[in-house]
């Protein structure tokens, strides 16, 4: 039912204030997703072998604080069951007396990566032991859009996309997208906890393809749109 998976904060996976970039969280939380479905035969590389592959379209993870550097910490996850198209997926980290310090809710989809049409999940899911408890606040993420009526989305960024992105579907992997959204922060700002991050994954991004990244502050938190040449891949409000 749960899946858990006890290590030392790497100094790798750090920021300039010693503590585990959101970054990190999401590449952490992707990495023990793939643990845990590697024990139903249905992980990453199984899927890979079949051409198909795992991607999360919903994300919303609630940071009350980041653990520093070589604090101990144990990463749990566990299913929360299907509705057909989605498998919904919770994580946290906890601290070393067991506290949930950061936290995520995701709506993960399996891909036929050759047709790009996503499968059903009753074909898939029949292992796994369910566990309806939320790790966060949101029993339902809702679909993002950007706002309308208040105010104009300014151009913050924009380049292109690099091999080092990729992940093993060949497009750019959903975390380096969090990672785009920190970066675009003013320099040297360290976001007070507790903070939230929801985030809409509607087109993937291709290798070498040109990124451009706009925000809109509002008074619900600041909205980030993130844009290939071809469609919006990225809706997010960071507050």
């Amino acid at each position: 039912m749960f899946y858990t998976h006890s290590l030392i904060t790497p100094n790798y996976l750090c920021d300039q204030y010693d503590n585990l970039s959101p970054w990190a969280v999401v590449r952490l939380f992707q990495e023990i997703a793939c643990h845990h479905s590697e024990t139903h035969s249905i992980g990453f590389s199984e899927l890979i072998r079949q051409g198909r592959a795992w991607v999360v379209c919903r994300a919303y993870y609630r940071f009350d604080r980041l653990p520093h550097e070589a604090e101990p910490i144990t990463l749990k996850t566990w299913s929360r069951g299907t509705d057909g198209l989605f498998a919904f997926r919770d994580s946290q980290i906890l601290d070393g007396e067991g506290n949930a310090v950061v936290a995520s809710s995701t709506y993960w989809a399996i891909m036929e990566l050759g047709s790009r049409h996503v499968m059903r999940m009753h074909d898939f899911m029949d292992s796994f032991k369910y566990y309806d408890g939320y790790a966060t606040d949101k029993q339902r993420l809702d679909r993002l859009r950007m706002p309308k009526d208040v105010g104009e989305p300014q151009q913050v960024a924009q380049f292109k996309v690099v091999p080092s992105m990729l992940d093993h579907t060949n497009h750019v992997n959903n975390a380096e997208y969090v990672r785009w959204i920190f970066d675009t922060l003013p320099q040297g700002s360290n976001i007070a906890t507790p903070y939230h991050l929801c985030i809409e994954y509607l087109q993937e991004t291709q290798p070498g393809e040109m990124v451009t990244i706009h925000s809109l502050p509002t008074a619900q938190g600041t909205y980030f749109s993130i844009a290939n040449p071809r469609a919006t891949a990225v809706i997010a409000i960071l507050y």
